[in-house]
């Protein structure tokens, strides 16, 4: 019997000791832990980032297929000059400059047709919204939760829409008197 509670004792005794981590081991699986986030975080961070750069090229993608949409509808309606709304666009709510680029929304007869924005960053607004026709991406001239875009308007032509989801500074700009839109990736 005094054998018996032996093996026993020593059974116990073993399973004890195999049970737990040793300090060694405990250390090796933070070291692993540690370099897997070395390498895993900066690709992570890296996707991240193209997500945001992927988001602004494709608005401005849209923005700028926008703009030409307008334009070729103005030209297909017969449109010479500027007009308060042009036919078939969105939600007729478009006005043109003289060469038929998008130059104020919203606004129907008290639409401003001059390509100079003169600082007037509510017009670029209009543009924006009516243009895109989605409640997708949210533009303010003030940072606000839930913005998208911080708006900007030249005192010359230039709508400029700098995107507020990341700290660099990518943007869309837009120039009423030629109708461009340059993505800026930053």
């Amino acid at each position: 019997m005094q054998a018996h509670d032996e093996v026993v004792k020593q059974m116990k005794s073993k399973s004890s000791r195999d049970s737990g981590f040793t300090l060694i081991e405990l250390v090796m699986v933070i070291a692993l832990l540690a370099i897997l986030a070395v390498v895993a975080l900066p690709r992570m961070m890296d996707n991240y980032d193209d997500a945001h750069y992927s988001s602004v090229a494709a608005t401005g993608g849209a923005l700028s297929s926008a703009v030409m949409l307008a334009r070729g509808q103005w030209v297909s309606n017969g449109a010479k000059g500027e007009v308060d709304a042009v036919n078939g666009y969105g939600k007729n709510d478009i006005a043109t400059t003289l060469a038929g680029w998008p130059s104020d929304a919203q606004r129907g007869a008290n639409s401003n047709h001059s390509p100079n924005l003169a600082g007037d960053a509510q017009r670029c607004i209009r543009i924006w919204e009516s243009l895109l026709v989605s409640n997708g991406m949210q533009v303010s001239v003030r940072m606000e939760d839930g913005i998208s875009y911080l708006v900007s308007a030249s005192q010359t032509s230039l709508c400029v829409y700098t995107y507020q989801q990341n700290n660099f500074n990518s943007r869309i700009e837009y120039d009423l008197s030629t109708g461009s839109v340059l993505t800026v990736l930053k």
